[in-house]
């Protein structure tokens, strides 16, 4: 996650003691419409990202598919390099969410299991497995997706 774009970090500077935390932040990207920075507000993004989650485990704990917080993460890592067309491989995922890659495996193994993502061949005999999110995984990330959105217009 930590390669991401635009992310905002809120770490008080060393001769700075006071608490930085909710205040407005003069955020690093701009505005596509007008050019200029814009202000963030810290209570609004937790807001935003407390919501979203909410929902996310609402409707995961509601499909019935025993999935964890880690495995929506591993089907928005895919949904993301499918639309980037960009190869994503366990390793490549274990990397991106600093899971162990033992570890990812087991989670891969098992979202395999529940339907929610399959391996296509690589490039070559030697070329690593490659992930994709299967039909019903993408399906359910959608759904998941869009009612995620409708809180977003609801903040």
């Amino acid at each position: 996650m930590r390669e991401y774009e635009n992310i905002i970090s809120m770490k008080p500077s060393p001769s700075s003691p006071e608490d930085h935390s909710f205040k407005y932040v003069h955020a690093p990207v701009a505005d596509s419409a007008t050019g200029q920075d814009r202000t963030i507000d810290p209570v609004r993004t937790a807001a935003i990202l407390l919501g979203s989650r909410a929902v996310a485990v609402d409707q995961l704990r509601d499909s019935g598919i025993p999935v964890d917080d880690i495995c929506w993460h591993i089907l928005l890592e895919l949904i993301v390099a499918e639309k980037t067309e960009m190869p994503m491989t366990v390793a490549d995922i274990a990397s991106r969410l600093d899971v162990k890659a033992s570890v990812m495996s087991r989670y891969v193994h098992h979202m395999i299991g529940a339907g929610l993502i399959e391996r296509c061949s690589g490039a070559g005999d030697s070329a690593p497995e490659r992930l994709r999110a299967s039909a019903a995984g993408n399906a359910m990330s959608r759904d998941i997706l869009q009612k995620i959105g409708q809180q977003f217009i609801a903040i």
